[in-house]
């Protein structure tokens, strides 16, 4: 039998295991005669350490099972590498409770999850009846990175995007870059492009390199319209926008630019009856830092088992819950990593996460996207958390491991789901955004229509011939995470939730200037998309 299965007595038990006393029990050929033995004597240490299971096998006499003072984990220990309710956010009243300090964070062991009064079953209790569809998950396939992919991958990023602009009666006069010829003046044309390269000059004109399928050319903001030039600050590489304008001594005189946007007609679907989801992301699970307590609080509210009946209510309704990635820390993915880590295993990771999860009401749909630090594929689309780092995972009957970015229906409600890698690209792309936000990245993704509009910065894409970043049909809420930073907003109808996370600020953040708002998230009535923020770090 797997040795991680063995020890879920243990955990089922709320006990806690230092890395080098999971190491070694995990190698223990009688390893059921040990955890009975320790179950049975009655101990009252939540965290065992090798002396403390040493100390319980010394008083039953198992001479055989003892543990070695010159055990050492490095040499058992395979590592595996890294492969509102109002139409504004409203806050839960809250409720003093006790939260993790510094010191607890800092000790160094393996946070499991706490025992559950009921045992779990993958049996399905549906309290409200399961209506959940996959409308899209990215279809990765093996695609070479080549200049002949990459410009596949381009054109059709301009043919989709560029479709956008065909109904719009503001567009007229519309040509192509071609039509532009050198020594004949055109007045008031249209251009639909892709922006190449920006360049902002000292007496502070703006000039803007081109390109469509038929060929290239530069325009200008001059400095002479102040509206426009600040307008160009949301102007970002490699985004198919619609430029206004007159042609003139082979250079296009910008007057205005249109974004492919969303339609300000734009209608939010609602569920036909009252159902809640739970919006999280960056639980960080492995990491010194992971705020387990934390994370123990979100599972006792979706199953109405915290102190408090008025949040046992909301969690009754609680349908659906969706994971915007990170659900573990992974291996190597930041300088120093290894020391912020308590589990440097990331199948050990996955592992611990399960247990988690596992104690979720089974009529619950969990709906779980990778991020950066998942074991997924890094570059844009990311596959779905590869099972031969999370088997365990993806065989709960409740669980959807999905791809991101990916779209669902749930109870009539359609989501978006991205990690938001790209948001930090797009912080640093505008000067304007301060780069502790969130919420105007994601704006500027609906304003371009793309999830990752930015080519050649910090977030990677794959080439193929079909651009899967697209946002080519609109949702009604749009969720990420990434930034560890909660907020939420709407725009032209369409919800912004980015949900924070499970994880205390790591050394490298601290780094960075990155103050995470650990604990806090958003509840969304799907009935009506009024949103609720509640932080976990004050309610129990």
């Amino acid at each position: 039998m797997n040795p991680s299965k063995q020890l879920r007595k243990l955990v089922a038990e709320g006990y806690q295991l230092t890395p080098e006393a999971f190491s070694y029990l995990s190698s223990l050929e009688n390893l059921d005669s040990v955890i009975e033995e320790i179950l049975s004597s009655g101990t009252e240490k939540l965290i065992l350490s090798i002396d403390d299971i040493n100390e319980i096998i010394d008083k039953v006499g198992d001479v055989d099972a003892k543990i070695h003072a010159d055990f050492k984990v490095e040499d058992e220990v395979d590592t595996v590498p890294e492969v509102e309710i109002s139409e504004t956010t409203q806050t839960l009243d809250t409720i003093d409770s006790p939260v993790q300090t510094e010191e607890e964070v800092s000790e160094k062991t393996i946070d499991l999850p706490q025992k559950e009064q009921e045992s779990h079953t993958q049996v399905r209790k549906e309290k409200i009846a399961s209506d959940l569809e996959v409308i899209y998950s990215p279809q990765v396939t093996k695609s070479p990175a080549t200049a002949a992919s990459f410009r596949k991958y381009f054109e059709n990023r301009f043919e989709v995007i560029g479709s956008y602009f065909s109904k719009r009666r503001d567009i007229t006069n519309k040509v192509t870059i071609s039509d532009l010829e050198p020594n004949r003046d055109k007045e008031k044309v249209s251009v639909i492009a892709l922006v190449s390269k920006i360049q902002r000059t000292a007496k502070g004109n703006v000039i803007i390199e081109l390109e469509d399928l038929s060929g290239g050319i530069t325009s200008l903001i001059h400095v002479s319209k102040p509206d426009l030039v600040q307008k160009s600050q949301f102007i970002l590489e490699d985004s198919v926008l619609c430029f206004f304008g007159d042609w003139r001594r082979e250079m296009l005189n910008v007057k205005d630019v249109l974004w492919p946007d969303i339609p300000y007609t734009n209608k939010s679907n609602k569920s036909y009856e009252e159902v809640l989801s739970l919006h999280i992301s960056d639980i960080h699970v492995g990491s010194r830092n992971f705020a387990g307590n934390l994370f123990h609080r979100v599972i006792n509210l979706i199953n109405g088992k915290l102190e408090s009946e008025k949040y046992n209510e909301i969690g009754r309704k609680i349908k659906y819950l969706f994971v915007a990635g990170d659900v573990v820390d992974g291996v190597g993915i930041y300088p120093g990593q290894k020391e912020d880590l308590v589990v440097d295993n990331i199948q050990m990771q996955y592992h611990l996460a399960t247990e988690y999860f596992d104690q979720i009401r089974k009529d619950v749909e969990i709906i779980i996207i990778p991020g950066n630090h998942d074991g997924a594929r890094s570059a844009e689309p990311q596959t779905p958390i590869q099972k031969e780092f999370a088997q365990e995972l993806a065989e709960l009957d409740n669980v959807h491991l999905l791809g991101s970015p990916c779209y669902l229906k749930a109870h009539n409600v359609e989501v978006m789901l991205n990690h938001g890698n790209s948001i930090l690209d797009i912080n640093a792309a505008i000067p304007a955004i301060p780069h502790e936000t969130s919420i105007p990245a994601m704006i500027e993704m609906l304003k371009n229509r793309h999830l990752v509009p930015i080519y050649g910065k910090r977030t990677p894409i794959a080439p193929a011939p079909t651009d899967q970043l697209v946002i080519s049909k609109i949702p009604d809420i749009f969720h990420t995470g990434h930034t560890h930073i909660a907020g939420d907003d709407k725009y032209k109808g369409v919800l912004l939730l980015n949900s924070g996370t499970f994880q205390h600020q790591t050394s490298y953040q601290k780094s960075m200037n990155i103050n995470p708002t650990t604990g806090l998230t958003y509840i969304v009535n799907l009935s009506n998309l009024q949103r609720t923020k509640i932080n976990f770090q004050e309610i129990n």
